[in-house]
């Protein structure tokens, strides 16, 4: 695994009303080390398509996925389901899985026992690049 560099952090910035700014540096800051908590269970994806854009979530972000994470109702998980894989907020209805897209353009995806499913990791964190 290649040896990452720390980036200088500068510390809060307020995202309301401005506030003065800080007269000293944090210690460095290396994202791997922020984001990836387990090494031997943390995968780094690329999202694809418009189906998360509600939450935040667009085409060509970077996805950590965490793989030793339990998946409950709530999470934004990376399942497969008949062979493809897609990011999607986990919920369940009457006790079967549903996966449910943050974008109304797109219905939930109901998971039958006939289905190839299984959960592949949780999203933690994703990179959003603005420019």
């Amino acid at each position: 695994m290649q040896k990452t560099s720390s980036i200088v952090f500068l510390g809060e910035i307020s995202c309301g009303f401005p506030s003065p700014a800080t007269d000293y540096l944090e210690p460095g800051l290396n994202l791997h080390e922020l984001v990836v908590k387990k090494p031997s269970a943390t995968f780094f994806m690329r999202a694809k398509g418009d189906s998360m854009i509600g939450a935040g979530i667009f085409p060509r972000d970077i996805l950590v996925i965490d793989r030793s994470i339990f998946a409950v109702s709530g999470h934004v998980v990376v399942a497969s389901l008949n062979g493809e894989f897609t990011l999607k907020k986990l919920s369940y209805q009457n006790g079967a899985p549903v996966l449910l897209p943050a974008n109304p353009k797109y219905k939930p995806i109901f998971i039958s026992k006939e289905d190839d499913f299984q959960i592949f990791g949780v999203l933690t964190y994703h990179l959003h690049q603005h420019i």
